[in-house]
């Protein structure tokens, strides 16, 4: 079993990244020198004698010292773009990247936490048998997503886009997932970590979708849905157990339940990239009605709100990502909203998702009916050669998770903030470490993906 990296080893393996990215930032003139330079001088005469020495060893070293970091990891990095520039090896990644992504097969590989890896692939079934020329329009795709003693994510769909030669579209959406770690720790916004627990969600969900789309940025969605969700003591061997924490009939939904959904969705998309944009903006809205079945007491309406901005300052290798996200959750008819269909904030929120955008906090931290977050990143970019880039980023999460929109307080907002480096290409992020501070302490993240 593989060893998980100590906070102290991550901490070193960070400062020696910062401690290399620096020397972008400081003036040229006060960190370079010449180490070649002649040490002997010409006086008025034309005699020769030894130049003066200006300053002593240790205030050279003390000017320099954030040059000396930089050119250890200098030669790697430097021979590694040599052997990259002779055999092509950039344009060999890529074309075996593109030529599988032809034959129908996109492969993908994720870091969920330190110490867990995961990978899983998605599968283009009309790529795969040659049949795009003749159903452009047709999707019939299966993917699968694992992460070792987390996370196992498996589904199809199948659909039609363009439907007669509109732009209709529906879709047919199978989903197993089984989460063996999910994290829960109370509901409300003053909630003790010292009462974190582990539970294990197993869900199946049947879908259909129907919409239209307006423009290539602009479309609205209609779903129905069927979920099948089964609560049991998780695996995690540090926290508590759940249903000792938090009895039977103390938490809705803590023995799972079965849920029909009718809801819908309208999306306006003016990004440039997915992943990495540099300029424009998304907008989502969603409103769904929930209804339990076989005696569960779900019941209850979902409004959600969604917000990016990206925007460039002066340069696309400086940007400002904005990001807000909004939800109530509201009951009807004396039902209830389950705890595992609540808001969430907490973590770094991307793949899986588990809750939104908090990174100074655990994830799944924060449980309640209702959730308003904002986040701020500024984005430089301190690398490029051709298609790959490393960008550093400065970012503040802050957010809170309550119950009515009366119980909404000010004080009950938590913040986290930080920094990190992120390594992409061809808009696709690979690597990813972050830390960030908040209310409960430091945290790390090494991913393979952004937040939003």
């Amino acid at each position: 079993m593989p060893r998980r990296p100590e906070k102290t080893e991550i901490l070193l393996v960070f400062i020696s990244i910062l401690l290399s990215a620096l020397p972008f930032y400081a003036s040229a003139q006060e960190l370079s020198y010449d180490r070649y330079a002649p040490m002997m001088r010409e006086d008025p005469a034309g005699a020769r004698r030894a130049a003066p020495l200006r300053s002593s060893r240790a205030k050279n070293i003390a000017t320099h010292f954030l040059v000396y970091p930089f050119e250890i990891i200098r030669w790697p990095i430097d021979k590694g773009l040599v052997l990259t520039e002779k055999y092509y090896l950039d344009k060999k990644v890529q074309w075996v990247y593109d030529t599988v992504e032809d034959q129908g097969i996109v492969p993908r590989g994720h870091i969920v936490r330190l110490g867990s890896l995961g990978g899983g692939a998605d599968v283009d079934f009309i790529r795969l048998i040659r049949q795009k020329e003749n159903f452009p329009d047709a999707t019939l795709r299966a993917w699968a997503d694992w992460s070792k003693d987390t996370n196992f994510d498996f589904g199809s769909e199948m659909g039609l886009e363009r439907i007669a030669n509109t732009n209709f579209h529906v879709s047919e959406m199978f989903r197993y997932q089984n989460l063996l770690e999910e994290h829960f720790y109370g509901i409300g916004p003053n909630t003790s970590a010292g009462d974190g627990t582990s539970y294990r969600r197993e869900g199946t969900t049947l879908e259909t979708k129907a919409g239209y789309r307006w423009s290539p940025t602009t479309g609205a969605d209609l779903n129905f849905a069927y979920r099948n969700i089964n609560i049991t003591n998780g695996e995690d061997g540090g926290r508590g157990i759940i249903d000792r924490i938090f009895p039977t009939g103390s938490i809705p939904g803590l023995d799972g339940d079965e849920i029909l959904s009718f809801g819908g969705e309208a999306v306006h998309d003016t990004r440039n990239l997915k992943a990495s944009s540099t300029r424009g903006g998304r907008r989502r809205f969603g409103f769904s009605y929930h209804e339990g079945l076989y005696g569960s007491r779900a019941r209850y309406f979902k409004y959600e709100a969604e917000a990016n901005q990206y925007q460039s300052l002066g340069s696309p290798r400086r940007v400002l990502a904005f990001h807000f996200y909004g939800e109530h959750n509201d009951e009807i008819n004396n039902g209830t909203v389950p705890f595992h269909q609540m808001a969430k904030l907490g973590g770094f929120g991307a793949y899986p998702r588990m809750s939104h955008t908090l990174r100074g906090s655990d994830f799944n931290r924060f449980f309640d009916e209702s959730a308003v977050l904002f986040n701020l990143e500024y984005r430089y970019t301190i690398w490029e050669y051709r298609d790959f880039k490393l960008d550093s980023v400065l970012f503040w999460d802050e957010g809170q998770a309550f119950g009515e929109f009366s119980r909404f307080q000010l004080k009950d907002f938590r913040e986290s903030y930080g920094l990190g480096f992120r390594v992409s290409a061809v808009d696709h992020v690979f690597f990813s470490i972050e830390i960030a501070h908040g209310d409960e302490g430091t945290r790390f993240y090494v991913k393979s993906s952004t937040p939003f």
